[in-house]
C-alpha cells in the first residue's frame, strides 16, 4: 500500500494508475490532516506527498511524520515543481524527491528503491 498525498486530482489519478498498473495498491488523499491520520491507520509501504498540499504542507507533513516512532521508519518522498526541491526534502527529513513533471519509470523506480518487491508480496 503506497499513500499519495496530492491535492490535484489529476496528477493524483495518473500516479495512482501507474502504481496500479504495476501491481501496488494505493490511497489518494488531498491534504496533510488526512494524510497523517492515515499514515497511521494504514502504514503504508512509503508516501508520495506533493509539498504544495491543503491544510498541512508536504514539508511540514514529512517533518512531523519523521518526528514519531510509529512512523519515522515510512519512506517519504517528496513530489514537486519547486526548484529548491533537494533543499527542501533535505530539510524536513524526506528519503528523496522527485521534481514535476516526472518520468513513469522514475515513479517506479522510487518505488521499487524504497518499498521494494517484499511489501507488494504482503498486499
Amino acid at each position: 500500500m503506497i499513500l499519495v498525498v496530492e491535492d490535484d486530482p489529476q496528477v493524483a489519478r495518473l500516479i495512482a494508475l501507474v502504481l496500479q498498473r504495476n501491481g501496488w495498491k494505493c490511497e489518494i488523499v488531498a491534504d496533510g490532516q488526512t494524510a497523517l491520520r492515515r499514515t497511521k491507520e494504514l502504514k503504508p509501504s512509503m508516501i508520495f506527498a506533493d509539498l504544495t498540499i491543503k491544510g498541512m504542507g508536504g514539508d511540514q507533513l514529512c517533518a512531523a511524520l519523521k518526528s514519531q516512532e510509529e512512523t519515522k521508519n515510512i519512506p517519504y518522498i517528496v513530489l514537486s515543481g519547486d526548484r529548491d526541491l533537494a533543499q527542501k526534502a533535505r530539510k524536513c527529513g524526506a528519503d528523496d524527491y522527485m521534481g514535476k513533471p516526472f518520468e513513469f519509470p522514475d515513479l517506479i523506480r522510487l518505488v521499487d528503491k524504497y518499498a521494494g518487491a517484499e511489501s507488494r508480496k504482503a498486499d
